[in-house]
């Protein structure tokens, strides 16, 4: 398929400039949605009543872009991180893979409106809030649509998964490590599917932890649709998320795709259960390509409950028998609540307040100089900074994850 075959046909989208994509009319998207930028200061910030913060003209053309081309991340990050907009990646796409056709009738205004309808927003790559880990990857997805906490994406993280039909213990596993690890502040991930993920996700809700469930349908669509009250639950302090545009249902080839982002967003993942053939070996492969920890609870050895699993832990995967062995594995304080803390990946202690800031680069010394002068959002700290938001998100979470500073729920960046 050819690229002039795949282009946006002239009477669906009406381009202006390469900045400003689309026309609506008023009637078209809801006076609500026009923000120049979010306030993550704001208390409601991450489930309110705009698409992103982002301007009508560009929420649109970053929900063109992903009807386009959800399914070729890679082919359009070069020119992404080049500053090239919207309507000039749509003008000339790159082809679409095989068995993924791309949307004859783009509808984005129609998906603004259901954006505000399920109060969700959208995240395009080098956004201030997108996560730093997910745009290290080379196949970082170009959009992402997230209904909840927008920096539920950005703290510690580890995810859980394993098997949909699994044995009552490794259910019992799943929510015991989950309900542990969300107790020290850190974020679960997980699919959202039956059995395995889901016990995950109801762990971190009981113990008052953060959650993100990630879709491999569209965000309007949960799946399965019993979940769509854990995903409500979710949105609260975690978030739901999909790559995928809005109205898209579950298809075989997209699980693969959200397990990518599933280990891209985490330290490690975490195996609880697995069959020999099972979709949570997809995700571990992701996560050793992308230089995650793998940890796997160790399954009984006569049946084929845990098969899969335990092949794992004989070749190589790290066994933890509970949530102190993730915990010191990936070396986060004990009380992580109040030290706020990974320590450094050879064991040594975090910096704290008065340490020495050996080893910073500049841009992390400029951060940690601006909020000296007391708390700030991560949109205050851009304007003190004058950096790109990719590179601040990144140098942000180096600096949480050593302890140099800490950020609230009200989304404020503290020095610690």
């Amino acid at each position: 398929m050819n690229a002039s075959a795949e282009r946006v046909p002239s009477t669906a989208l009406r381009f202006s400039s390469p900045s400003s994509l689309y026309s609506p009319s008023p009637r078209q998207v809801p006076s609500r949605c026009v923000i120049a930028a979010p306030d993550s200061s704001d208390p409601d910030f991450g489930r309110g009543d705009a698409p992103a913060g982002l301007a009508p003209e560009e929420a649109l053309g970053w929900i063109a872009v992903q009807r386009r081309l959800a399914f070729v991340p890679e082919r359009i990050r070069d020119r992404l991180e080049a500053g090239e907009k919207p309507a000039s990646i749509l003008r000339c796409p790159p082809p679409l893979p095989p068995g993924l056709a791309a949307a004859r009738s783009p509808a984005p205004a129609q998906d603004v409106l259901t954006l505000v309808r399920i109060g969700a927003r959208v995240l395009p790559f080098g956004h201030a809030d997108y996560p730093a880990r997910l745009a290290a990857l080379s196949d970082a997805p170009s959009v992402l649509l997230v209904r909840g906490e927008l920096r539920a994406l950005s703290g510690a993280a580890v995810a859980i998964v394993g098997a949909r039909a699994a044995t009552r213990s490794a259910r019992t596993q799943a929510r015991r490590f989950a309900r542990a690890l969300a107790a020290r502040g850190i974020t679960i991930v997980s699919g959202l599917a039956r059995g395995i993920d889901a016990e995950a996700h109801r762990g971190a809700l009981e113990a008052g932890g953060r959650s993100v469930g990630v879709l491999a349908c569209g965000l309007d669509r949960i799946y399965p649709p019993e979940h769509r009250a854990l995903a409500d639950e979710l949105a609260v302090d975690g978030a739901v998320v999909s790559e995928v545009p809005l109205g898209t249902s579950p298809r075989r080839e997209l699980f693969p795709l959200r397990n990518r982002i599933i280990s891209g967003l985490c330290r490690g993942v975490i195996v609880v259960e697995a069959r020999r053939r099972s979709g949570s070996l997809i995700t571990v492969r992701h996560a050793l390509d992308q230089g995650r920890d793998v940890f796997v609870v160790p399954g009984p050895s006569e049946g084929p409950f845990a098969e899969g699993s335990n092949r794992l832990l004989r070749e190589g995967a790290i066994a933890v028998t509970g949530p102190e062995d993730v915990l010191e594995d990936l070396g986060v304080r004990e009380a992580f609540g109040e030290a706020g803390a990974f320590e450094g990946a050879k064991g040594e202690k975090s910096t704290r307040a008065g340490g020495k800031s050996a080893g910073l680069d500049p841009l992390a010394m400029r951060l940690l100089e601006a909020l000296d002068g007391g708390p700030c959002s991560r949109e205050q700290l851009l304007a003190a900074v004058d950096a790109a938001p990719g590179a601040m998100a990144a140098s942000l979470l180096d600096l949480e994850l050593s302890g140099r500073i800490r950020e609230e729920r009200d989304g404020r960046i503290h020095r610690v």
